[in-house]
């Protein structure tokens, strides 16, 4: 596992989702969520093409997805981009106003389907299987 930037990211394209799993036990800090892809051979980034990942999200705060299930292929990843929606971060005002610290770290993955997961986090990583 190596730590990468939303910056980074940006190469994260057409990568077909295998699953995504929320982990709430302590295995990977606080909480920890995985979006396991296979990665396009075209994807434009070498180290990542055509090569099975995960991406894997540290001590989440919060997040929320919503999916549309009506899919003809494999669910793929459009985008990974910095920030979550107003609505998502509006939810989380009466919790800030209990004192609970957020970490600064938000992204939304988009989905070829519609779908979208928002998250905020303490850090990324990435796993590349050999």
């Amino acid at each position: 596992m190596r730590p990468t930037t939303l910056k980074e990211l940006e190469w994260i394209h057409d990568c077909v989702v295998s699953n995504i799993v929320y982990d709430a036990s302590a295995s990977f800090g606080r909480r920890a969520l995985r979006i396991s892809m296979k990665c396009p051979v075209d994807l434009g980034y070498e180290p990542w093409g055509g090569k099975s990942m995960a991406l894997v999200a540290s001590d989440v705060a919060a997040f929320t997805q919503s999916v549309w299930g009506v899919v003809a292929e494999a669910e793929t990843i459009n985008a990974i981009r910095p920030g979550v929606s107003a609505a998502f971060q509006n939810s989380t005002t009466p919790w800030r106003s209990m004192g609970a610290r957020f970490p600064e770290l938000e992204f939304t993955v988009s989905f070829h389907s519609g779908s979208a997961l928002e998250v905020i986090c303490e850090s990324l990583q990435v796993i590349v299987d050999a």
